[in-house]
């Protein structure tokens, strides 16, 4: 353990300097690391490379186990599972069959084809960290998806870590897998809740009970002789069964998380090495796969399963990475001799370079929608959106409330209370659940021109937006539609801008209370108040702000 002191002073070191200079010019994390990897490969020995990175995928593994809650899935379960099935069938069966022409045996275009099949849920979630999308539908087939694979990746690499492939071989790892699985589950059911009861209100307590628990099923995989991240996998669905202070566990991780993420990520970087020809045409292949046609395989599945477009390339563009598993994978290979070194050399710097190309993605999505929609015939069927939703067709002179969370709901209410007539759009389905209390309400992107249409835009009063995303503002703004616009934003620059580009009004919290909005609104929806008059006042309180500023 002393000998991995000295490269991890290393890393954060010089991942700490590297990331001073990038935060200045908006550079995101991932990429900086990799290039930090880059920069310390050749002070970091190779095994000590390899088993720092099992490690931080091991502890990134238990993290986003305790927060995923397959609960969260339920909306989308069925159709994820297709599109991960799809993904690991055509995208897998494809590049084996290309590794077999490339003159690779089997069981290295079992690796190839992995690295192809498989996405990264660590790399998706570091991206996600902070985005508004999580909890819409699109963030959650990306969750859901992610989640489907890593499952079948488990199973994988329980497979081709038998010591010999036999079916005795193959079924006594399975069967270590299975036993470690099974422990979990009942630790979940039966146990955990009496070790959260005896940990009291301790925050510390329940911290450390998490961590404890990472540590036993590491030691138990280890002990059965198969990789640490199978046990840390296992120890993170032990523990994602909502509890009353599961945020203090999460918010504890964080720093972990932090943490792990710099060394997984830095040793991404640190594997790359000068790759041979053979190796580049490899990830070349390998590349072209993961950032164009797999994408593609995604968007016409989700399209053929009735989602909008720009649903269904919003999700693909968080699935267009080297998972961490298949990284695993190829490390475990490494480690028993069993792959090619330009298969190996292919995968790490595919890996890297789609960690990186996916920031871009994430980051200019909307872009990307855009010039897709516009070159590729993406037509949807549109059956999840008539499916859940209900809206007379004969609606005028309506409020369209865009978002159904407090402020939504509470906008609601105010609706009915005048006798408005109104329509709810939401994207998230647990908000939605709730909105399909009232007659009209859509389940749809208020980005998409399907779901304004449906809502009879061009006739409505008035269009409220509860959520911060501008995205949503932007295209709401851009309506062509005689309805009085109020939109919300965190921020008093942003608010200010959007009141400069026609918005009626634009809710800043930290200026305004619910109850006091939603008396606003009941004044114009009244008549007893000029909606320009309202609007001068919010300018004026903006101007004063932001020369306080």
């Amino acid at each position: 353990m002393v000998e991995l002191l000295t490269p991890l002073g290393a890393i954060f070191i010089a991942a700490a300097l590297f990331l001073i200079v990038a935060t200045r010019v908006g550079i995101p994390a991932v990429p900086v690391y990799i290039i930090v990897g880059l920069f310390l490969a050749p002070f970091i020995p190779q095994g000590t490379t390899l088993e720092l990175a099992q490690w931080g995928v091991a502890f990134l593994v238990f993290t986003f186990g305790v927060e995923v809650e397959p609960g969260r899935f339920r909306a989308v379960a069925r159709d994820s599972e297709h599109v991960a099935a799809l993904q690991v069938l055509l995208i897998g069966s494809l590049v084996f069959g290309l590794g077999l022409v490339f003159g690779l045996d089997t069981l290295n275009a079992v690796y190839f084809a992995s690295a192809a099949a498989l996405s990264s849920s660590l790399v998706g979630r570091e991206l996600a960290v902070h985005d508004i999308r999580r909890n819409l539908i699109q963030g959650r087939l990306i969750s859901s998806i992610h989640f489907a694979q890593d499952l079948f990746a488990v199973v994988l690499i329980l497979v081709l870590s038998a010591d010999v492939f036999t079916p005795d071989g193959i079924a006594l790892k399975l069967g270590y897998g299975v036993v470690i699985l099974l422990v979990a589950a009942l630790v979940r059911v039966y146990l955990f809740d009496v070790l959260v009861s005896l940990s009291g209100d301790s925050d510390e307590l329940i911290i450390l009970t998490g961590v404890a628990l990472l540590l036993g099923f590491i030691s138990l995989a280890e002990m059965t002789g198969i990789s640490i991240v199978i046990g840390a996998f296992a120890a993170g669905l032990a523990i994602t069964r909502e509890f009353p202070d599961k945020l203090a566990l999460e918010a504890g991780l964080e720093s972990f998380d932090d943490f792990f993420a710099a060394i997984f990520f830095v040793t991404v970087g640190s594997l790359i090495t000068i790759p041979t020809t053979r190796a580049l045409l490899f990830a070349a292949v390998l590349f072209l796969v993961i950032v164009v046609l797999k994408p593609l395989v995604t968007i016409y599945a989700l399209l053929y399963q009735g989602y909008e477009t720009r649903t269904a390339s919003l999700t693909s563009f968080g699935l267009d990475q080297v998972s961490e598993f298949a990284l695993i994978i190829a490390i475990q290979a490494l480690i028993l001799g069993r792959i090619q070194p330009d298969v190996f050399e292919a995968i790490i710097l595919v890996a890297a370079l789609t960690m990186i190309t996916s920031t871009v993605t994430r980051q200019y999505s909307e872009p990307l929608y855009r010039v897709l929609s516009k070159r590729l015939p993406l037509e949807s069927t549109h059956s999840k959106l008539n499916s859940r939703s209900s809206v007379d067709s004969s609606l005028r002179d309506h409020v369209i409330i865009v978002g159904y969370g407090r402020l939504g709901t509470l906008a609601a209410q105010t609706c009915e209370e005048e006798d408005q007539p109104f329509v709810v759009i939401d994207h998230d389905p647990d908000h939605h659940e709730l909105a399909t209390n009232h007659e009209n309400h859509i389940f749809g992107d208020a980005v998409s021109n399907e779901t304004l249409q449906r809502a009879n835009a061009d006739t409505a009063r008035l269009i409220l937006s509860t959520v911060d995303d501008p995205r949503v503002s932007k295209r709401i703004l851009g309506l062509d539609t005689e309805a009085d616009v109020v939109l919300r934003s965190n921020r008093v620059d942003e608010a200010d801008r959007l009141l400069g580009a026609g918005a009626s009004y634009v809710i800043v919290p930290d200026f305004l209370a619910s109850e006091q909005l939603l008396e606003k609104i009941r004044t114009v929806l009244t008549d007893d108040v000029s909606l320009e008059q309202w609007r001068l006042q919010n300018k004026h309180r903006l101007h004063e702000e932001l020369e306080f500023r």
